[in-house]
């Protein structure tokens, strides 16, 4: 049963993946605007000129002739080529989403580790202090936009204190080995990383709370404490364990609003990475680049489910006897 839950999954997501790709296809071609405008529309070009590149590029075809054109490039594994740019999209995001993932991973990682161990902290505290300021910290947390936490990091911490460097990801010039440069970027990852964490953590803390306290009150523990076993086994071995489905479905849900935060926050720290080439891409009605962006966050997105679908299978074992 286990292998047609697996196969069953993977199928679903090869379907979701097609219909993110179809989707943001149909509403980015009906956005008002092109390229060929943003880029020869404040030259003196005659309009058979614009028509002409239109042509090239094969904007003048019907829209669902660029849809087939573009899956089938799709599935031999070529995103395009950015006429704004004069580059294949696939290099322009190879080149840049390593530096996504290098802020993306270890903030997603602190983040569930921090609201993880706040939320059985405020839960095993439930209604006093400890509680109340857990609580409070991760509401403020929460309702605090990344890009407005971002400029008030880098006034405080950047431009008042001079702790950390304002924008980039290295010291430019900078001389030394691969030891040296890794600890430049360490130090350039702080404060963008530290706003990732910050927004991310409120989330799981609530919801590690919420989990936990519901777990607590089923009669399963009950039982567990009747056949002897120790108040440690019966929190982490049986509540915890399940409280814990809640937390990995709520990080497979909110990949894709990590990758938009991150955008934003690179974009306010100046990283180099996807957040300023989808900026920029967006502006300037280059479909290629914003089409390949959104089917990498969504194949992310459908992935993360799939994996956490497969862990389910681990965490139950209702699951494996389906």
């Amino acid at each position: 049963m286990t292998y047609r839950y697996v196969a069953g999954r993977l199928v679903q997501s090869l379907v979701l993946i097609v219909l993110v790709v179809s989707t943001a296809f149909v509403l980015i071609h009906v956005a008002p605007g092109d390229p060929v405008t943003y880029l020869y529309g404040g030259q003196s070009v005659s309009a058979e000129v614009l028509a002409q590149v239109r042509h090239s590029w094969g904007l003048d075809r019907p829209v669902w002739a660029q849809y087939a054109g573009y899956m089938g490039n799709v599935v031999r594994g070529n995103l395009g080529y950015s006429q704004i740019n004069f580059q294949p999209v696939a290099d322009m995001l190879a080149g840049s989403l390593p530096n996504t993932l290098l802020l993306m991973i270890p903030s997603v990682l602190l983040a569930v580790s921090c609201g993880t161990v706040l939320g059985i902290a405020a839960a095993r505290r439930s209604g006093t202090a400890t509680d109340y300021a857990i609580g409070a910290a991760s509401l403020i947390s929460y309702a605090t936009p990344p890009f407005w936490l971002s400029v008030i990091f880098i006034v405080v911490f950047a431009s008042r204190l001079h702790w950390f460097p304002t924008q980039g990801m290295a010291t430019l010039g900078a001389a030394g080995g691969a030891v040296a440069r890794a600890r430049d970027i360490a130090w350039h990852m702080v404060l963008p990383l530290g706003v990732l964490a910050w927004w991310y953590s409120a989330a799981f803390t609530r919801l590690t709370r919420a989990s936990v306290l519901e777990e607590s009150r089923k009669s399963y523990l009950m039982t567990a404490r009747m056949k002897g076993l120790s108040e440690f086994k019966v929190f982490y071995r049986h509540a915890l364990r399940n409280a814990m489905r809640s937390v990995i479905t709520v990080l497979g849900v909110q990949l894709g609003t990590m990758f938009a935060g991150a955008v934003m926050t690179e974009i306010v720290f100046a990283w180099p990475g996807t957040g300023r080439i989808i900026y920029t891409a967006i502006l300037q009605h280059d479909y290629p680049v914003v089409l390949g962006f959104f089917l990498i966050v969504g194949a992310a997105v459908i992935v993360a489910n799939l994996l956490v679908d497969l862990a389910y299978v681990v965490i139950d074992p209702r699951i494996r006897y389906q």
